[in-house]
């Protein structure tokens, strides 16, 4: 599915329903509360996703099978772009953001920033030495996500 936009509408379908709790949770709770509960619920699925693409990976090869996963990406979305991928360190390049897109077009982008912010606490629990990086997100106002995995000795 390498057309964006056909992406764009998947995600919209997948994330719609999560999208009207998120909305409801904001109102009942404050918005703080909410986002902070929806981070942690991010984490979580986050971990879990990576987790599942991990089973039986040992941990000096997590990187490895990280990146040959991205690599196989990036043949069917154009906007993403692997930087660099050795053992201790990979790092990718987004562009676009059908996440992004949805939340915003949903009119809840703080959604999508907590989306990105889960990445920090997904990579420690997909193993403790593995430490994510990046100084640049879409949903925060820039032109593209950096992500950097570096696996600590």
């Amino acid at each position: 599915m390498a057309d964006y936009e056909e992406r764009v509408k998947l995600v919209k379908e997948q994330l719609r329903l999560a999208i009207y709790f998120a909305k409801e949770f904001m109102e009942a709770l404050g918005k703080e509360k909410a986002l902070a509960i929806i981070e942690k619920a991010w984490i979580k699925y986050g971990a879990d996703n990576w987790q599942g693409r991990l089973k039986g990976v040992p941990p000096e090869d997590i990187l490895k099978v990280m990146g040959e996963w991205f690599k196989a990406q990036e043949k069917v979305r154009p906007e993403l772009k692997v930087v660099e991928a050795t053992p201790k360190r990979l790092c990718i390049e987004i562009r676009k953001c059908p996440t992004y897109d949805v939340c915003q077009e949903m009119g809840v982008p703080e959604v999508c920033q907590k989306y990105c912010d889960s990445d920090y606490g997904a990579a420690t629990l997909i193993n403790p030495k593995l430490k994510m990086i990046r100084d640049k997100e879409l949903a925060y106002g820039a032109d593209l996500c950096n992500h950097c995995w570096v696996m600590e000795e």
